[in-house]
């Protein structure tokens, strides 16, 4: 189901750019990974991962547009993006391995 979500939104994003609105996908990745964890979340509330790749993904959308300063180290602001996004991933296969 995420993936699905993830699908259309991706798809919508490529639609607006190509329409010339000036929003494409370049601006407005970080909905996928809203609808990645929207999707899981709808599949199983209980997942910790689609939990966490939901609030990921609103946190990035509140960074880019809605002036939510968060004041972080470089060596953090360098390798957190990464490392969350290796950390996700693991956890959507322990998720997926269990079912």
């Amino acid at each position: 189901m995420g993936m699905a979500i993830a699908l259309i939104v991706m798809g919508l994003l490529i639609l607006l750019d190509r329409m010339g609105t000036g929003y494409g996908l370049r601006e407005g990745w970080p909905w996928i990974v809203v609808g990645l964890g929207a999707g899981g979340i709808f599949q199983n509330r209980k997942s910790l991962a689609a939990w966490v790749t939901t609030i990921i993904g609103v946190l990035i959308l509140g960074a880019r547009y809605y002036s939510i300063h968060i004041k972080v180290p470089f060596m953090i602001k360098t390798y957190f993006l990464p490392i969350l996004l290796i950390v996700i991933g693991l956890l959507w296969l322990w998720k997926f391995r269990k079912d």
